[in-house]
């Protein structure tokens, strides 16, 4: 009896670990020999195509010997992985990363599996203006909207594609991935895209092909978009056809050089999806090329209950932080701008540290959009065409600005709003500051020179009968000299020059409006300050560093 009982619980824990157990790990080294085993680094295999003739099974991994470079793709497919199960890994071993040398073809591609992570290795095609494909693709065009989940890219580098760096690409219905991380990729030296996530876009249908995207701490540059003029090219980061997703810590600059369509590249941005957070991320030296846009953030056609938040966007051709609805997307509302820092974005073409467009109000607008202590800074001598906000359209409704601050240096415009047919707007206990006393607010076809006078011309900035908006020296540290912070990101740089300092008069004056029920209340600035007071926050995006004395008493009483 004992003996049976002994039988039956070793063959109970085999099966229940067999899957894992009975996992290989195979060697990839130019010093192997196709003809091995795989299973051991004197055994190892020698070429790639030797690795994707193989099947794998679930759990199994797949090690390339670091500091070599092997030449070819690496490919995945129904037919040689099984994807049900623990994930196959990809990775190096021994010293420092291996390199996949993808020439004209793609460095990886998975057609319909997933269930894959890729670590700690180099994807290098032969240059965008040869290599025409991806760094790193996954594509699901399976029937049935199939969300195939689990997938991993953690430290790679990828580089010398033209396509992009990193795809998670659909095309059939809401079929696509969930449950996907991008973290510590370093993307360069790509034309059309860095990392970019898509789906079959169809303005009618519900539901999203993606579930559940993660990019974090990633760091793309030198994007430098198609030359062919037929789409929008050489953004950084791009989320689309997304529910639930995440853009945060990253760095995105000096791309879109040779876009020439309109619109343009963006650093970071999501269209198409549902419940995105934009956070604690800097973009920079956006050109737009000789087309449009080259901005920092933004929130494009079809996105809903979505936020940009904690962003540090500068010295860029477009907008810092942009709100555009397209013809032919899915409804836009309940989106949220809130404790973002612009710095001289608006280099040309009109755009302002906020941009809001809609394309045709008369079939669509930008509905319930809530912006609040963002800080402002344009300095008309370094851009152009910068300034506060402007409205590129009409067709915007329910939109709240509160406890913003903007700062002119030599006379940037404050308020653009040439075209006020349903701008359903409202600006209320804002902060408005020109060093040389020079306003400038435009609403339709009249301009004003002075806050009282915005106020009074066009029911702005004012409440029962008195004026909210606060036309004073913010009192900030060093604003217009923040500069780059650079990869990886820190934010608390920014405390020396856009903090508010001790007889500031915006300490305390800020206003608190209810949260839609679908987003949560902040309670720290862009630089992880407390917001001391929830009914009446300091305006802007950095608040007011307390003294120690009144931190201890605070968490004393």
């Amino acid at each position: 009896m004992k003996l049976a009982l002994a039988l039956l619980f070793y063959t109970c824990l085999y099966l229940s670990t067999a899957p894992y157990t009975l996992a290989h790990t195979y060697y990839i080294s130019p010093k192997g020999d196709d003809a091995n085993l795989g299973t051991s680094p004197a055994s190892a295999w020698r070429s790639l195509e030797r690795a994707n003739s193989h099947r794998y099974s679930p759990g199994d991994t797949l090690l390339l010997e670091g500091g070599y470079t092997f030449a070819g793709g690496l490919y995945f497919h129904q037919d040689n992985l099984s994807g049900d199960g623990a994930p196959l890994v990809l990775s190096s071993y021994g010293d420092g990363r291996a390199t996949v040398d993808a020439g004209i073809g793609y460095g990886f591609y998975a057609h319909n599996v997933a269930g894959i992570e890729i670590r700690n290795l180099n994807f290098r095609g032969s240059g965008y203006t040869r290599n025409t494909n991806h760094g790193i693709l996954f594509y699901n065009d399976l029937p049935g909207d199939v969300q195939l989940q689990h997938i991993v890219i953690d430290q790679v580098e990828v580089s010398g594609f033209r396509k992009s760096g990193i795809t998670l690409g659909a095309w059939k219905g809401n079929s696509g991935f969930r449950d996907a991380r991008i973290t510590q990729a370093m993307v360069h030296d790509i034309d059309s895209v860095g990392i970019n996530v898509f789906g079959e876009f169809d303005h009618t249908k519900t539901g999203y092909a993606h579930r559940n995207i993660y990019v974090g701490h990633c760091h793309v540059y030198k994007v430098y978009g198609l030359i062919l003029p037929d789409k929008h090219s050489g953004s950084g980061i791009v989320l689309s056809d997304v529910d639930g997703g995440t853009i945060e810590h990253s760095v995105v600059h000096t791309s879109g050089m040779q876009n020439k369509n309109c619109g343009g590249p963006i650093g970071i941005w999501a269209w198409d999806a549902n419940n995105i957070a934009i956070q604690y991320n800097e973009a920079y030296n956006m050109s737009a090329g000789s087309g449009c846009d080259g901005g920092g953030f933004d929130l494009d056609g079809g996105v809903t209950n979505s936020v940009m938040q904690y962003n540090y966007s500068h010295d860029n051709d477009g907008a810092g932080f942009l709100i555009a609805q397209f013809e032919w997307a899915r409804p836009m509302r309940n989106n949220i701008i809130r404790y973002n820092i612009s710095e001289n974005d608006g280099r040309k073409n009109d755009y302002k540290g906020i941009t809001l467009w809609v394309e045709n109000h008369k079939r669509s607008g930008n509905l319930d959009l809530l912006v609040y202590n963002n800080t402002i800074f344009a300095d008309s001598a370094v851009a152009p065409s910068g300034g506060g906000v402007f409205f590129k359209s009409g067709g915007h409704h329910n939109v709240r600005f509160f406890n913003n601050i903007f700062y002119s240096r030599n006379g940037a415009p404050m308020v653009v709003a040439p075209d006020t047919v349903a701008l359903d707007v409202v600006f209320q206990q804002n902060a408005w500051f020109s060093e040389n006393g020079n306003y400038t607010f435009e609403w339709g076809e009249n301009r004003y020179s002075s806050l009282q006078d915005f106020s009074k011309g066009t029911g702005q900035e004012h409440l029962i009968g008195r004026l909210t908006g606060i036309a004073a020296d913010p009192r900030l540290t060093a604003p217009g000299k923040a500069g780059t912070l650079g990869y990886p990101i820190d934010l608390q740089k920014l405390a020396d020059r856009y903090s508010l300092q001790r007889k500031s008069p915006l300490i305390y004056q800020g206003i608190a409006l209810p949260m839609p029920a679908s987003f949560a209340k902040v309670t720290k600035d862009i630089i992880g300050n407390q917001i001391e007071s929830a009914a009446a926050p300091d305006m802007g995006a950095v608040a007011y560093t307390r003294p120690k004395f009144f931190q201890w008493l605070k968490e004393l009483f």
